[in-house]
C-alpha cells in the first residue's frame, strides 16, 4: 500500500466528521443520513491510513460528539479493513529481513488478522510456534511528514488565542511518529516493558523474535484472546473489573514510576485472554508498543505531586506541583481552582474508595476542558504532557465503555509510596541478541 496523490484527503475526512459532530450537537437524530455518512468517513480513513487514520482511532473510543452509532462504525479502524496485497507484503519481508519468506518463515498467513494505521499484521509460524508478524505500509512515514508539513502551516495561526505553543506540539508528533515507525525501537520498548512487568501474572508483554525482525518488520509470539468488542459484551462482571484493575494497574505504574508510557491506549491495541488455570480472569496482553513516550523526570515528580495533592486535598501543594508541571501558560489568569476541578475530576477514581466508571463521567470531564473554561486561552500544554492527557482520559473511556467498577485507591497509595525507577530502552534488540525476547506470552 503505497500512499499516493490519489488516496482521499485528511480534509476530506476532517470535512465529514465535522458535519457529524455538529448534527449532534445541534440535538439531532441519527438517520440513515448519518449512517452513510459514517461508513463513508470509516472508509475514508482505513484506506489513508497513517495520521489520519491514527486519529480516526482515537475517536473511536473517545466520548467525542458523534452519533453512538457512526463511533462503532469507527471502532472497526481498531483492526483496520483494507490491507495491502501480498506482493507487497513480500517485497516489505524480504527486503528487511534479508531472505525469502518462505525461509525466514515455516507458515505465513496473507490474509492480515489487523491493519491499522502504520502497518498490517499477519498471523504466520516460526520454529513450531505461532507468531504475530507486524509488517510497515511502504510510504507511511513519507505521509506522516506530509500530513504534519500541512499541519504545521496552521498551527501558530491555531495557537494565537491561547498559551499553547502550536509548532512544538507539531514537532512534537513528528519525532513520535518518526520514532513509530521505527521496529526495532519499538522491540527495544516491548523488551523494556516485559522486563518492567515480568513480576505481574496479569500483564501479558509478548515476546520478540529478534531474529524475525528488523526497521519495518516485527515478529512477536502470537496470543489467542478476545477482542475489546467481545469483552465489551461479557455479562460477567467480575471479569470485565478484574481486567480494568490490570488496565489502571499497568498505565498508572508506567506513569508514576516507570516515568515511560505507553501512550496509545486505543482497544485494538489489546488481546483478553480467556480465563484458564494458568491465565487469571484479569490478564491482558498489551500488544503495540510503538508510541512509547519517555517522560521527563521533573515531569513525573510534577505528576505525582499534583495526583498526591488532589488526594489529600491539599491546595498549596497543588499550586506547587501545577506550576512545575509547566500547564500554566498566564499566570496572573490562570484559574488554579478550575482547573483543580479538573485534576479532582481525572483522579476520581484514583482517589476514591470505590468508583464505578460511565459515559457521563467521561463527557463531565470534556466538558470541563472545553472551550468554555476559563483556562482555555491561559493553559499552556508542555509538549511531553498531550500523550499523557491521551493516556488518562483514553483509559477512562475505555473503563466506561467496559462498564467497569473498582476500587484502585490502594494502588495509587502504592505507586505514590514507591520510587521512580525508568527503564532502559535501549537495550536488547540490535545488540547482538539472536533469540525471542520479551516476557509474559
Amino acid at each position: 500500500m503505497v500512499f499516493m496523490a490519489d488516496e482521499p484527503s485528511t480534509w476530506a475526512a476532517a470535512w465529514t466528521a465535522g458535519r457529524l459532530a455538529g448534527r449532534r450537537l445541534l440535538g439531532r437524530a441519527v438517520g440513515e443520513r448519518d449512517l452513510q455518512l459514517g461508513e463513508q468517513l470509516t472508509s475514508q480513513l482505513d484506506r489513508m491510513k497513517g495520521l489520519a487514520m491514527k486519529v480516526g482511532q482515537i475517536v473511536s473510543y473517545l466520548d467525542v460528539p458523534l452519533p453512538d452509532e457512526v463511533q462503532e462504525q469507527l471502532a472497526r479502524l481498531q483492526t483496520g479493513q483494507r490491507g495491502m496485497p501480498g506482493d507487497e507484503v513480500r517485497a516489505v519481508v524480504e527486503a528487511a529481513l534479508g531472505m525469502e519468506l518462505e525461509a525466514a518463515f515455516e507458515a505465513f498467513d496473507w490474509e492480515p488478522v489487523a491493519a491499522a494505521s502504520i502497518g498490517q499484521v499477519h498471523r504466520a509460524r516460526v520454529d513450531g510456534r505461532a507468531v504475530a508478524v507486524k509488517v510497515q505500509y511502504p510510504g507511511v512515514a513519507r505521509s506522516f511528514t506530509d500530513d504534519l508539513r500541512a499541519v504545521g502551516r496552521i498551527s501558530s495561526l491555531a495557537s494565537m488565542a491561547s498559551a499553547v505553543d502550536g509548532r512544538a506540539m507539531v514537532e512534537e508528533l513528528r519525532r513520535r511518529l518518526t520514532e513509530e515507525c521505527d521496529y526495532v525501537r519499538e522491540a527495544r520498548a516491548q523488551l523494556a516493558f516485559a522486563r518492567a512487568f515480568g513480576d505481574d501474572p496479569e500483564v501479558c508483554v509478548p515476546q520478540v523474535l529478534t531474529h524475525r525482525s528488523a526497521g519495518t518488520v516485527l515478529t512477536s509470539a502470537w496470543v489467542e484472546g478476545e477482542g475489546f468488542s467481545a469483552l465489551e459484551a461479557e455479562v460477567d462482571p467480575v471479569r470485565r473489573n478484574a481486567i480494568a484493575a490490570t488496565l489502571v494497574r499497568f498505565s498508572y505504574r508506567s506513569l508514576l514510576q516507570l516515568g515511560v508510557i505507553q501512550a496509545d491506549p486505543h482497544p485494538g491495541n489489546f488481546v483478553f485472554p480467556r480465563p484458564d488455570a494458568s491465565r487469571p480472569a484479569g490478564s491482558v496482553a498489551f500488544l503495540d508498543f510503538g508510541c512509547v513516550r519517555a517522560l521527563p523526570l521533573p515531569m513525573v515528580d510534577a505528576l505525582r505531586e499534583v495526583v498526591a495533592a488532589v488526594r489529600d486535598d491539599d491546595r498549596p501543594r497543588f499550586r506547587r506541583a501545577v506550576v512545575a508541571l509547566g500547564v500554566v501558560g498566564r499566570p496572573k489568569k490562570f484559574d488554579y481552582e478550575h482547573f483543580f476541578a479538573v485534576m479532582e475530576h481525572l483522579h476520581r477514581p484514583l482517589c476514591s474508595p470505590r468508583f464505578s466508571f460511565d459515559k457521563a463521567y467521561v463527557r463531565e470531564g470534556f466538558a470541563l476542558n472545553g472551550p468554555r473554561s476559563p483556562n482555555a486561552r491561559t493553559i499552556a500544554m508542555p509538549p511531553a504532557y498531550l500523550w499523557v492527557a491521551r493516556l488518562q482520559w483514553g483509559l477512562w473511556s475505555i473503563l466506561a465503555r467496559l462498564r467497569a467498577e473498582g476500587s484502585f485507591r490502594p494502588v495509587l497509595d502504592e505507586l505514590l509510596d514507591g520510587p521512580v525507577v525508568p527503564p532502559s530502552l535501549d537495550e536488547g534488540f540490535g545488540r547482538g541478541a539472536s533469540s525471542p525476547v520479551g516476557g509474559g506470552a
